[in-house]
């Protein structure tokens, strides 16, 4: 089973790390078309900042999406270093437990506001408010999946120990 699970997990990071790059690549000349119209041109357009923000706001949590798999986020280890291993594993598995409840809260409310703001258009864009908060759901699903991976290969790793 955890075999079939890492194999799933690849594939969907390869999707998940091309819409971080064209997030990424979107925010970048967004913010170089701003800058290039205001300072050069003197008359920005209206819709890059929002463009900028907006795949901004996608790019990073696609971007913790990775993070809550590769266990990358901010962390102090300065106690955890001093653990045995089976008590650093019960650590981890505590932490993967905080982390898969709070994705389940940003999902279920993340979905309720992404549909309250289906009608609601952005400023500048006119684009459905929607897309935007789109992010939360889809991140926090992601996070689910991975966070249920990484408590699987933490019993896997108790087991074998």
């Amino acid at each position: 089973m955890i075999n079939n699970l890492k194999k799933i997990t690849v594939k969907i990071d390869i999707i998940l790390n091309f819409f971080i790059v064209i997030f990424f690549s979107i925010l970048i000349f967004s913010c170089v078309l701003q800058v290039f119209t205001r300072y050069v041109l003197n008359s920005a357009f209206t819709w890059t900042e929002e463009l900028a923000r907006y795949s901004f706001i996608w790019t990073n949590l696609l971007g913790a999406v990775l993070c809550v798999k590769k266990k990358s986020h901010a962390t102090v280890t300065a106690i955890t270093d001093k653990l045995s291993n089976k008590k650093y594993i019960k650590v981890q598995f505590f932490v993967q437990v905080v982390i898969l409840i709070v994705s389940l809260i940003l999902f279920i409310y993340g979905f309720e506001v992404t549909l309250k703001t289906v009608s609601q258009t952005s400023a500048a864009m006119k684009i459905s408010m929607s897309l935007i908060n789109a992010s939360v759901p889809v991140s926090s699903f992601f996070m689910i999946l991975y966070t249920i991976s990484n408590i699987l290969i933490l019993k896997e790793d108790k087991v074998v120990q």
